[in-house]
């Protein structure tokens, strides 16, 4: 009896806890469980609706956009005490795994708490965009029923789970990014360089992507470490842009290996720069590159412009969302390989260097 009254009690957990049919995670997933609104259950399985967004703190984007990654909408306010704490989870989400095809979008609340967004935007580091729901129009095609509400989206554009709970995100996102999809619109697939010598392969950042081919933004600072490198330094050179940041720590520990490949290349006229991040500690760069001669300059980004994600002038640019990230920029100031790994910059490096020279990228 005792033995028949125990499986009796795993059969229930089991069946507590198991995803609900046409459902592919489990109830313990949501909040409310198996009871969660029959609004946000609807949404699983379809194409997931478009959202209706009139402000932006960050760059504007769209679900159509960003067809082909994993998207997590976050359904939050300001004045929602539950939504402010899980903020933290959703920047290291971003910072996991925006390089392997995910892509966080915030939809704040309509009626109220939207003035105070975008200092939350700037004391919160939040690293993707946030923006308003035009006039809840998107609340009510989401069926929204209470905040924050977390929505994923695979790289079909299909809902996959509407209602979860913000420490169960992480488990859904791995599993949709496991899943086979074909490569996002502007992905590594459309580059003259093969997709696998790029940081996040076919899945890397849309916004690095689209650079290439396209004039490289500016490179303007204030401060320095080394000498100022400016626009008429770099004129007809290739050039190679590292973002870095002294709290990351493949940053410190790839300083000698960067200081050889500068030395190696500098000489056939190949112009290597770093851009520090603006939230890092300009000291605790300036320790790193050391007393000697510093191996590249580096320039500290400057903050953002008002209403822009809180990623520095340039990390913005460039659609930096991770440290370090390099940049190679040809001779005539276009972009070329966004995101490249580190192994393949000589090689990129060097088929640039074979090409003959062209007029330079306008700045337009």
């Amino acid at each position: 009896m005792k033995t028949r009254f125990l499986g009796l009690v795993i059969l229930l957990a089991l069946i507590s806890v198991s995803p609900a049919k046409g459902q592919d995670f489990s109830d313990d997933h949501f909040f409310s469980g198996a009871d969660r609104p029959a609004g946000l259950k609807a949404l699983e399985g379809k194409p997931a609706p478009e959202l209706s967004l009139d402000t932006w703190i960050g760059d504007e984007t769209s679900l159509a956009d960003l067809r082909g990654q994993v998207v997590v909408v976050d359904f939050w306010a300001t004045w929602c005490g539950p939504c402010m704490a899980a903020i933290p989870k959703n920047v290291a989400l971003v910072e996991k795994f925006g390089s392997r095809g995910l892509a966080f979008i915030g939809v704040h609340d309509s009626n109220s708490g939207w003035d105070t967004a975008g200092s939350v935007v700037t004391e919160k580091g939040i690293n993707y965009p946030v923006a308003r729901d035009a006039g809840g129009a998107s609340v009510k095609s989401y069926n929204l029923a209470f905040w924050p509400t977390y929505v994923v989206i695979d790289r079909k554009g299909v809902v996959r789970a509407a209602g979860l709970l913000p420490d169960k995100v992480e488990a859904v996102v791995e599993k949709l990014l496991a899943e086979p999809g074909g490569p996002r619109r502007g992905a590594a697939s459309s580059s003259e360089f093969p997709a696998d010598w790029f940081v996040g392969g076919e899945r890397r950042l849309a916004a690095m992507a689209k650079l290439e081919g396209r004039p490289a933004p500016s490179i303007l600072a204030d401060e320095w470490i080394g000498e100022p490198i400016d626009a008429e330094a770099r004129s007809g050179r290739v050039t190679v842009v590292r973002f870095v940041s002294p709290l990351n720590r493949t940053t410190r520990e790839s300083m000698s290996k960067w200081r050889r490949m500068t030395e190696e290349l500098a000489p056939q006229g190949v112009v290597f720069l770093g851009v520090c991040d603006h939230l890092a500690d300009w000291k605790r760069m300036q320790a790193l590159m050391g007393d000697d001669a510093p191996p590249f300059s580096i320039a500290r980004d400057r903050p953002p412009s008002k209403g822009r994600l809180p990623l520095g002038a340039m990390a913005g640019e460039y659609g930096i969302r991770m440290w370090p990230t390099n940049v190679v920029i040809d001779r005539a100031g276009r972009v070329r390989a966004a995101g490249i790994e580190e192994a393949r910059i000589a090689e990129v490096v060097g088929r640039l260097m074979a090409e003959p020279m062209d007029t330079p990228a306008s700045d337009s």
